[in-house]
């Protein structure tokens, strides 16, 4: 037994005074709650009693709260609405009308987001909630997700799998920069250029130094001038003109068609993983989950890019 429950003996006690307090009137409180007038008045003298605390004061004119009723009335009604919002929350997580989605901020803003249009002319009745997320370890059933996206080699047992994209990155950058600053002959040229970095505290990605490491362009360092926290961020600026950042074919696909960003090189590095679609492998899908996965492995993310 709650330890609450030798001061209070009864919810009704609260939720009649909450409605009393809020209203100002028992008789008011007793049209709300759908009881008698005298019950809401005796439910009333009986939370009195057992808290031992006189909460109204009672005249001819109007219901007041005493001192200790209005603190009473103002803690009640913060705690209640904290329940309301806690319960609201897991039912519309629950909810199965409801797909729970998790991606990076870049797949959300790059990919995802310019192709949700087709999603919900399909499938209107599917409503999405979408999280933009900064790991990769992420437990689907501890948090509640039915759809989201892993890069590596699919030897996880803790989801099923479906291939998404393979992996390929080359360097990316505006026409007007490349304009601006000529061409670029081979990957070791890009160290006179300013090159865009993005490093995810809890995501693994790979790196200018592992890229051009790749290519045969052997660096300790790298300069650092600017430093994003997502690859969105180094992809938005290289399209602003800002430098060189390394593009992921499936971001960066829509900037490229668009003529927003094109490839100072045609050097690709395939690292031989991919991204996949996964969903936890432990409880049945939801059907708007399985539709939202199927959507997915449809939008031909694989296209090539050269």
């Amino acid at each position: 037994m709650h330890r609450l429950r030798s001061l209070v003996p009864s919810a009704n006690y609260l939720f009649a005074f909450e409605a009393a307090a809020r209203r100002r009137s028992f008789t008011a409180a007793a049209e709300e709650l759908n009881i008698s007038q005298p019950a809401v008045s005796k439910t009333i003298r009986l939370l009195e009693e057992a808290i031992g605390l006189k909460l109204f004061r009672r005249d001819h004119a109007r219901l007041e709260l005493t001192a200790e009723g209005v603190k009473f009335y103002r803690e009640t009604q913060q705690a209640f609405d904290h329940l309301h919002m806690v319960l609201t929350t897991l039912r519309a997580r629950n909810s199965k009308d409801i797909v729970h989605v998790s991606f990076s901020t870049s797949f959300v803003q790059l990919w995802l987001l310019p192709r949700l249009k087709n999603f919900k002319a399909r499938y209107p009745d599917i409503a999405l909630r979408i999280e933009e997320s900064t790991r990769d370890d992420q437990d689907l059933n501890e948090e509640n997700i039915d759809v989201s996206a892993r890069l590596g080699d699919a030897k996880w047992r803790d989801v099923h799998s479906w291939h998404f994209v393979s992996e390929e990155v080359f360097a990316v950058c505006s026409p007007d920069y490349l304009r601006e600053h000529g061409p670029i002959e081979k990957p070791a040229d890009l160290l006179a250029h300013p090159l865009l970095h993005s490093e995810e505290r809890h995501r693994a990605r790979l790196g200018w130094r592992e890229w051009l490491g790749h290519q045969s362009v052997p660096v300790a360092r790298v300069k650092q001038d600017f430093v994003f926290t997502d690859a969105l961020g180094s992809i938005e600026a290289a399209v602003l003109g800002q430098g060189i950042a390394l593009g992921w074919k499936h971001l960066v696909y829509d900037h490229i068609k668009a003529g927003r960003l094109c490839c100072p090189l045609p050097t690709v590095y395939r690292s031989g993983q991919s991204v996949y679609i996964v969903m936890a492998a432990k409880r049945p899908p939801k059907k708007g989950a399985e539709l939202f996965r199927q959507w997915l492995l449809e939008q031909n993310a694989d296209a090539s890019i050269f």
